[in-house]
């Protein structure tokens, strides 16, 4: 990773407004600190929806404001910041208001730091950065999996959500199960049918025995669809989709 990139890392921290970086040639500039205002974080995990019991991961922490706020809320959460001054002060914030059990702060690369456990990722970083991280979010996140991006969008990939707070700008998406590819359907009776599916992002079409299948929808790992006027109820795991009455294993 080039020192440009890393110092991008520093400036876009959730918790730092959108300012225009300098690169690295010979010496740093000092970049001001400007945090998020407190209406947008909390406005951020009400969007996410974050209940108690839940781990969130807030890529670029910052002072740490989101990880406390999520901590306060009885979730567990973990801010990766590559500033090891930010990261101090998180850490020291937190001991004081009594959350460094639930709230932890970790000097990592952003494209290194796994988030395969995570129910929640919140980020305010520049677009380069969410473009750079968008593989990385849909392939390690499991479904049903939320992300609330300060400010910035994921380009071709639509959010489920947007809200202006504080005339600040806010975006959320879920996480879709993996659903496109050929299935091999089985009714209760026995009956087969191959199923073939289409996906970019959330958004489904498809085929059911060459027939267009109607309504379709991916919620997380939530798949509806219907055909010829049946509905068709299922939740998409890595080989197979359970239904109410048939089961899908895909075709290799």
């Amino acid at each position: 990773m080039t020192d440009c990139v890393r110092r991008t890392f520093i400036l876009a921290a959730s918790s730092l407004a959108a300012l225009p970086f300098a690169a690295r040639a010979g010496a740093e500039k000092d970049v001001p600190y400007v945090p998020t205002p407190p209406e947008v974080v909390q406005g951020m995990l009400d969007m996410a929806g974050l209940t108690a019991g839940e781990r969130l991961i807030d890529l670029g922490s910052g002072d740490g404001r989101i990880p406390r706020a999520a901590a306060r809320r009885g979730a567990s959460a973990l801010g990766v910041e590559i500033d090891a001054g930010l990261v101090a002060r998180a850490r020291s914030l937190a001991r004081l208001e009594g959350l460094e059990e639930r709230a932890r702060f970790v000097r990592d690369d952003l494209f290194t730091v796994s988030l395969r456990d995570a129910d929640v990722v919140t980020l305010y970083l520049l677009p380069d950065v969410n473009e750079r991280l968008k593989p990385k979010l849909l392939s390690e996140m499991k479904p049903g999996a939320r992300v609330v991006s300060h400010a910035f969008d994921m380009g071709d990939w639509p959010p489920e959500e947007r809200r202006e707070i504080a005339d600040k700008r806010v975006y959320r998406w879920t996480i879709p199960a993996i659903a496109g590819g050929e299935w091999r359907l089985v009714r209760a009776d026995g009956s087969t049918a191959t199923l073939a599916i289409d996906q970019r992002y959330s958004r489904v079409t498809g085929t059911f025995d060459g027939r267009a299948i109607r309504d379709a929808q991916l919620a997380g790992a939530a798949l509806n669809f219907t055909v010829d006027g049946t509905a068709y109820r299922g939740t998409v795991g890595d080989r197979t989709i359970t239904g109410d009455g048939w089961r899908a294993e895909r075709i290799d």
